[in-house]
């Protein structure tokens, strides 16, 4: 049943430890899980997130900086949100991943998975802040 789901998605998104369970459960290896997907994204915790497609392109992306951890509940969900939103305003996949990062740091940091609050001002400061001024500049456009 794994296999039949993840076959031939688009984005495959998990976590470092059911990437594993993927592999174990399906019996592909990580190789052939990536040949059965477009990109595969794994988030890992502390450490950020990894993007890899079946076109080569491979990285790593640094959680957001200064992130105080409270609660996990939700923070891969707010991930997923915030990486596919930005891949709909036409950003790139880092950029996208940066943007899960910064929105995933802000429900981590909240006791409730909908109970965080930032204004727009607030969260292009972060991403500038974890990412560079390029990257605030261009995701401000885009929440203008």
């Amino acid at each position: 049943m794994i296999r039949d789901l993840i076959e031939g998605a688009a984005i495959l998104f998990s976590n470092e430890y059911e990437s594993h369970v993927i592999e174990k459960k399906t019996g592909w290896s990580a190789e052939e899980v990536l040949s059965k997907v477009g990109i595969q994204v794994t988030t890992l915790g502390k450490d950020g997130v990894r993007v890899t497609s079946k076109d080569g392109t491979s990285f790593e992306v640094a959680a957001a900086k200064d992130v105080e951890a409270v609660e996990p509940t939700g923070v891969g969900d707010a991930f997923r949100g915030g990486f596919l939103a930005a891949l709909s305003w036409g950003t790139s996949l880092e950029r996208a991943a940066q943007v899960g990062c910064v929105l995933a740091a802000y429900v981590v940091e909240t006791v409730g998975t909908q109970e965080y609050d930032f204004t727009t001002e607030q969260f292009v400061e972060r991403v500038r802040v974890s990412y560079g001024d390029e990257a605030g500049e261009e995701i401000a456009k885009h929440l203008a």
